[in-house]
């Protein structure tokens, strides 16, 4: 982008404050009338960019990369901090069973459709679009799923689930993508690429948690402490990177070691107070730079998704897949139902609950650094990520068993 051109300039400004405003709107109609605000992110993207190309993909593509890669960080971060190993205990392997059947299912369908159909039986392609695009996005389904008076067990397992498959979906695909950045490596040699990185990751990710418990201890109350801390988060995911570790896996294992303090705390050299917890407003600036972020990036993926015409055997296969995926993840929990792991009673309202959204966008885009052929699955594979969020929110919308609405288990606002 030419910074030095006004006009430029003019427009980069009136996309940013019309995103912030037009994300707001549609959380507030997401929580009215249960329609994920990813549809009309993305919908005035499409606007901007292909419909009335206002803003051009070479304008902003480059700013989708960095904006993405720092929403990825903030999704697992964030992942961390809410993760109850009192809740994983309860219902570990009911959501632990979920997440594995439900994703490598997705996936296996999510392939064969791109191999034989899609790419013209290109195998990395393939591999990359079924792994970015088989896990269920939390940011879409949990303030949905807040809405149905899910009970507890239900709820949790819900929760377990959605981490796991975010998780699953990163670590899948980035693992993919480095070892495809080696392409003449042995195999050798990709092992210990693959695994070095983990333990890099935990000390960073271990440090950095702990620096970040004792600043809030003393600062949190300071203005600024929340920035401070996404500063810190930052820093520990670019120093991990820049040593070769995994960035993303030390941005998880930090929020963990944050969002369990009383345990980790022990660790550092002085006994701090029992009653640490996060301040309302440090969590809130936390929020509120994941909810910018969020909404700038979809917007920037309609902007760069090309529109392209289809043939009839490629755009049946894409309208095709949400409704496949669907079956696939009510065939998961109804095997699991018939096994008491789920409620019998609850588990259509779970199966419904399978939106696609911010993560596997991003991973999407970030594949095609190295993949240039993504480009060509990218309107496909927008048709499966709005079509997964329609057929959720019919399906929430006509749930009449749906109870008043339940507190999110999650802050509110995230990624």
């Amino acid at each position: 982008m030419n910074f030095f051109d006004s006009a430029t300039v003019v427009v980069a400004i009136l996309l940013l404050g019309a995103t912030i405003l037009i994300a707001f709107g549609s959380d507030a109609l997401s929580q009215r009338f249960r329609v994920p605000d990813v549809l009309w992110l993305i919908l005035f993207g499409l606007l901007a960019g292909p419909i009335f190309h206002i803003v051009s993909p070479s304008q902003v593509t480059e700013i989708g990369a960095i904006v993405g890669t720092i929403a990825l960080v903030i999704i697992l971060y964030d992942a961390g901090i809410d993760f109850n190993p009192r809740e994983a205990r309860s219902v570990g392997v009911s959501g632990l069973l979920l997440a594995v059947l439900s994703f490598g299912l997705s996936a296996v369908a999510l392939f064969l459709v791109a191999y034989l159909l899609l790419t013209h039986y290109d195998l990395t392609t393939s591999i990359v679009f079924a792994l970015a695009l088989a896990g269920i996005s939390g940011a879409v389904t949990i303030p949905l799923g807040a809405r149905l008076g899910l009970s507890a067990p239900s709820r949790d397992t819900l929760n377990l689930d959605l981490a796991i498959e975010d998780t699953l979906g990163v670590l899948s695909v980035t693992v993919l993508l480095s070892v495809l950045a080696s392409p003449n490596a042995g195999i050798g040699a990709l092992v210990p690429q693959v695994l070095l990185p983990l333990p890099l990751a935990i000390i960073f990710g271990v440090l950095g948690g702990l620096a970040a418990i004792e600043f809030l201890t003393r600062w949190q109350q300071r203005v600024y402490a929340g920035l401070a801390v996404m500063g810190l988060l930052l820093v520990v995911y670019a120093g991990t990177q820049y040593l070769d570790g995994s960035g993303i896996i030390a941005a998880l294992i930090m929020g963990v070691v944050l969002g369990n303090d009383s345990f980790f705390r022990r660790w550092l050299p002085r006994t701090m107070s029992p009653d640490f917890a996060f301040d309302p407003t440090v969590r809130q600036v936390h929020n509120d730079i994941a909810f910018v972020l969020r909404a700038l990036f979809l917007v920037i993926l309609g902007i760069i998704v090309p529109i392209q015409p289809l043939g009839v055997t490629v755009a049946a296969a894409a309208v095709a897949l949400p409704f496949v995926l669907l079956l696939l993840r009510r065939y998961v929990l109804q095997d699991l139902a018939g096994r008491q792991r789920v409620s019998s009673k609850e588990w259509p309202r779970l199966a419904g609950l399978y939106g696609r959204g911010l993560t596997n966008a991003v991973l999407l885009i970030l594949a095609l650094a190295l993949i240039p052929a993504m480009n060509s699955l990218l309107f496909p594979a927008l048709i499966v990520i709005i079509g997964t969020d329609v057929l959720m929110t019919a399906l929430v919308f006509l749930d009449r068993g749906s109870g008043p609405s339940a507190p999110s288990p999650t802050s509110s606002g995230g990624p």
